[in-house]
């Protein structure tokens, strides 16, 4: 009977195992040095150079056209190696040699674009692209979700067909999720109310400032009063003895947002010295402004009347003594009570309105 050789081509990773017989027990094998040794050829991938490739066979056999090869660089070849037997039998093994000697090279980046102002404000995944000569296999990435920093960074790791792993970290990049710190107040005073607040950023600056008022005949309506990067503003033209609400929101580069809401309802007011203040030198009295107003009248009392007078300005600066009703007075220590009013065109007409306010400070030693 005639004997057919049985060829074995061996092709990517699906190569058979090597040194599988090819015919009665004959067989070719190919065998790889490295700088770990010799052994027999697999389908696996070196990641260090194959110094020889060479072949071996059972005994009896007569070589022609076997190929050795030395791999250095990173290559997929195929070599074979023919065979001949005394009993006229020849058969052909095939060795295809995957050799990567170079490592994969990765990049990472965020996912997606920035949320504002080139600023991450919430948890941001990384995406990875490696690239490598046996192709990769896979790729994880990490997510960044904190803390706020202006140095955040994504990383990912890639491992390729051959085994290497790849770890990268993106460039840095800003990350806040904290919104501002925020306080405001309201100053009410005639026809007016004074809205100052502070405001401060995480990490990301505070980017701009944002007053609504609601409130006054439109109360349904809110109407945006203030729009920038100040500390305050005053705000005028309002109706006295209506409360006004004022909403306050700070909006940091990042996109977060603060609010804090205030109310006040403005009118004529005095303004100084504080209520019931403790003084050792005559004070300075002073009150909103009333509108159409052409002077004021202020009345001091200590038990019993000590002092009126009428000013032309919204303030009246006290003295040690001072004479009143054909008297002379000494601001001597005790508690002092005292009222203005506004009074409108001449001062003969006697034209008062309602009363602008009243209050106390106490004279010490």
């Amino acid at each position: 009977m005639r004997r057919v050789a049985l060829a074995v081509v061996l092709v990517g990773v699906t190569m058979m195992a090597m040194g599988a017989s090819v015919a009665w027990g004959e067989s070719i094998t190919p065998l790889c040095t490295t700088a770990q040794g010799t052994q027999t050829c697999t389908a696996a991938w070196y990641t260090t150079p194959i110094l020889q490739l060479s072949w071996t066979w059972t005994a009896g056999g007569t070589p022609s056209n076997c190929n050795e090869a030395s791999y250095q660089d990173d290559v997929v070849a195929t070599v074979s190696c023919t065979v001949s037997w005394s009993d006229g039998f020849a058969g052909t093994q095939s060795y295809t040699a995957h050799v990567e000697v170079s490592s994969p090279t990765a990049t990472a980046t965020p996912s997606r674009p920035a949320d504002s102002n080139g600023w991450y404000n919430h948890p941001v995944a990384g995406a990875v692209s490696a690239t490598s000569f046996s192709g990769i296999a896979s790729c994880a990435s990490t997510t960044y979700s904190g803390p706020s920093t202006t140095s955040a960074t994504v990383a990912g790791t890639c491992v390729d067909n051959a085994g290497k792993s790849v770890t990268v970290s993106s460039a840095p990049f800003a990350y806040d999720t904290t919104p501002p710190t925020l306080s405001a107040t309201a100053d009410p005073g005639d026809q007016s109310v004074a809205v100052s607040w502070q405001a401060g950023g995480d990490v990301a600056p505070i980017a701009s400032i944002q007053v609504t008022r609601s409130g006054g005949t439109g109360a349904a309506s809110v109407q945006t009063v203030y729009s920038g990067n100040g500390t305050g503003f005053s705000d005028s033209h309002l109706k006295n003895g209506v409360r006004y609400t004022y909403t306050v929101i700070a909006r940091d580069q990042a996109g977060n947002a603060a609010t804090t809401t205030i109310r006040a309802t403005p009118g004529p007011r005095l303004l100084g010295p504080a209520p019931n203040a403790h003084l050792t030198a005559p004070p300075i009295l002073s009150w909103t402004v009333a509108p159409g107003a052409t002077y004021y009248n202020v009345q001091l009392f200590r038990g019993s009347k000590v002092l009126s007078a009428w000013p032309a300005h919204a303030s009246l600066q006290l003295r040690r003594t001072w004479r009143f009703d054909g008297r002379r007075y000494r601001l001597k220590p005790g508690r002092y009570k005292w009222y203005v009013w506004p009074g409108f065109g001449r001062r003969k007409a006697a034209r008062y309105g309602h009363a602008i306010g009243s209050g106390t400070f106490v004279i010490v030693r």
